[in-house]
């Protein structure tokens, strides 16, 4: 039997940590709305509801969040439910919360069961769906939307659907493929996916990008093989397995990230910028417009030396407070640097923290690897100080604090065509290196494997390339006798954003029918243009625009789907007790969807 009533049908496509906050801002919505509405939302996750891919449950335990306890929660304050943040499930106090960095498994768990809750309380009238399946086209039939999914289920007619997909790969390019064909190549992704088992004891395998993956890969490669490490008389040391391979690794800047700095105080969500505030912007937008006939802005020329002036700011600041108190801290000002007596304070340059081997040359390999171990013990005091006392990891810490007051600086078009691809290549790189590393441990653990011999950093503007006999040769320039032969050669890069090269099966055929298009950055004055790769969407509440340029009213579109055309998306969690920008574009989504047109639908009795 069926009857007829209002009835409306919702997909959420990918329900890993922005689709899960997509469905529970709906639930919030719908519970707070009067009765008489049928609602049916499908949550379709190809690995595991919740979690997703990257924080699935299963995945070992050696692989870590680079956030605190203290900085995640998959609720918001008007959820119901308990418990609401990570750190309340998983029975941490203030103090261990803030100090410690749990495994993405264990986050995943609780994603997983933060999922079962909200399925379990919506409210009447509400029926969630969960689907394990991936799916592989969308399309209007009779101006209804089709839903396929790969796992034979009939397909979904829907009337909404949110786009929440998640990391997928690439199509490798032409250099990808010439590795390929050469020799054991292992293309970039997530260390969780790579075939790192087949990794024979005692090969060599060479790394090709020292950023998060880099980490993981040699914690898999490591302790993952049955390492350890030990403290003896204060020093970490690594006692090998005998199980591990050889690595060899590199970048442009010969740099690992750096770590991040101990909490010993709540994070802030949201900055507070004393120099790139909204009304500065403001009027940087008003000049540009009246002197180049667009509002959109040179980052370079025009936003970045604010964002060096914040930072200064807080390096200064820190000394100031160490020196002098709090309430020279709070009186303090760049304008008035010269009142507080820091003649003997060595400028802040964040350039050169990024490149420390910039433009310089060693004898040998041993010669770089004291210089790197340095630098990264270096790294581990600063970070194990904290930010309030160490004044780098302070200006470091407000770099990382500033990312979301970068969305209004960045995001849509914000920059000039030429500006945005300079952002980022240049500069969203270099602020990951400086402040989006992992936790102390992992760094000190870093330098205890390459005095172990077990990890070696070749050096900077590391290359790559096919030897012979299917071997691969990895050497720096800088370093004279670097030259390493390589059995296997390992992408730990982190995969840009690329529409046209994304193997997601539903993105390839929303992209082939015209349903969705490629963000491009165009400035009306000059005609240049900049295609990012991302997912060209609306501002909130991120409708898909199509290849006419024409907004999908029934297709939002969320996550790293859309990276480029809006900034620093990979985001998966907000922040207990706060809003959150995370927070924000979900239910603007959620509000979305459900004051959108119901239509009349048959509903199984």
């Amino acid at each position: 039997m069926t009857s007829r009533n209002q009835r409306l049908r919702v997909a959420i496509v990918g329900c890993g940590p922005r689709g899960l906050a997509v469905l529970e801002r709906l639930l919030v919505r719908l519970r707070r709305r009067p009765g008489g509405q049928e609602v049916v939302i499908w949550a379709l996750d190809p690995v595991e509801h919740g979690s997703g891919q990257v924080w699935r449950s299963d995945q070992p335990e050696w692989y870590a969040t680079n956030a605190t306890a203290a900085e995640l929660t998959a609720q918001s304050l008007d959820s119901p439910g308990t418990p609401r943040s990570f750190a309340e499930w998983a029975g941490h106090d203030a103090d261990s919360a803030r100090q410690t960095y749990p495994s993405r498994a264990k986050y995943g768990r609780y994603l997983r069961e933060t999922f079962a809750r909200l399925c379990a309380s919506a409210p009447p009238g509400v029926r969630v769906f969960p689907l394990t399946g991936t799916a592989t086209a969308l399309r209007r039939v009779d101006g209804q939307l089709h839903l396929t999914v790969d796992n034979g289920h009939p397909d979904l007619v829907v009337d909404k659907v949110v786009l929440a997909t998640g990391h997928s790969g690439l199509e490798p390019d032409d250099e990808e493929l010439r590795l390929m064909n050469h020799g054991r190549y292992i293309r970039g992704g997530m260390a969780a996916t790579m075939p790192l088992d087949d990794i024979e004891p005692d090969s060599t395998v060479a790394i090709r990008g020292l950023g998060l993956t880099f980490y993981d890969v040699t914690r898999a490669l490591s302790v993952g093989r049955g390492g350890r490490f030990v403290r003896l008389a204060g020093e970490l040391r690594y006692v090998p397995s005998g199980l591990e391979p050889r690595m060899v690794a590199g970048s442009r800047s010969g740099l690992p990230f750096l770590a991040r700095a101990e909490l010993t105080e709540p994070a802030e969500l949201a900055p507070r910028p004393v120099i790139l505030t909204e009304d500065k912007l403001a009027e940087l937008r008003a000049a540009a417009a009246d002197r180049r006939g667009s509002a959109k802005l040179d980052f370079a020329a025009e936003v970045e030396p604010l964002v060096r002036a914040e930072l200064e700011y807080a390096y200064y600041r820190c000394i100031v407070r160490q020196r002098h108190g709090d309430e020279a801290a709070a009186a303090f000002s760049l304008d008035a640097l010269a009142d507080f007596d820091l003649d003997d304070v060595p400028p802040f340059d964040v350039g050169k923290l990024a490149a420390p081997f910039a433009d310089q040359g060693f004898g040998g390999p041993d010669e770089f690897r004291s210089r790197l171990l340095g630098v990264l013990r270096e790294d581990v005091a600063r970070a194990s100080a904290g930010s309030t006392i160490d004044p780098v990891k302070a200006a470091l810490e407000v770099m990382r604090s500033l990312r979301p007051a970068m969305p209004d600086v960045v995001d849509f078009d914000g920059l000039l065509p030429d500006s945005q691809r300079d952002f980022l290549t240049r500069w969203a790189p270099m602020s990951f290196l400086l402040s989006a590393g992992p936790p102390v441990a992992h760094v000190e653990q870093l330098a205890a494997l390459i005095e172990a011999g077990v990890v070696d950093v070749v050096g900077p503007d590391a290359r790559f390339s096919a030897g012979d006999s299917g071997l691969f040769v990895t050497e720096s320039p800088a370093v004279a006798g670097s030259r390493r032969l390589a059995d296997v050669l390992l992408d730990a890069r982190a995969p840009g954003a690329d529409l046209r090269r994304d193997t997601n099966p539903l993105l390839r055929q929303l992209l082939a029918d015209g349903m969705i298009s490629e963000h491009v950055n165009a400035d009306p004055a000059t005609g240049r243009r900049f295609a990012s790769g991302g997912l060209a969407v609306t501002r909130s509440p991120f409708h898909v625009v199509d290849a006419r340029g024409v907004p999908d009213r029934d297709i939002h579109a969320i996550g790293v789907v859309t990276q480029n055309t809006r900034w620093f998306t990979q985001v998966g969690t907000g922040r207990p007790g706060q809003d959150s920008p995370f927070r924000r574009d979900a239910d603007a989504i959620a509000g979305a969807v459900l004051a959108g047109e119901v239509r009349s639908w048959p509903i199984p009795a």
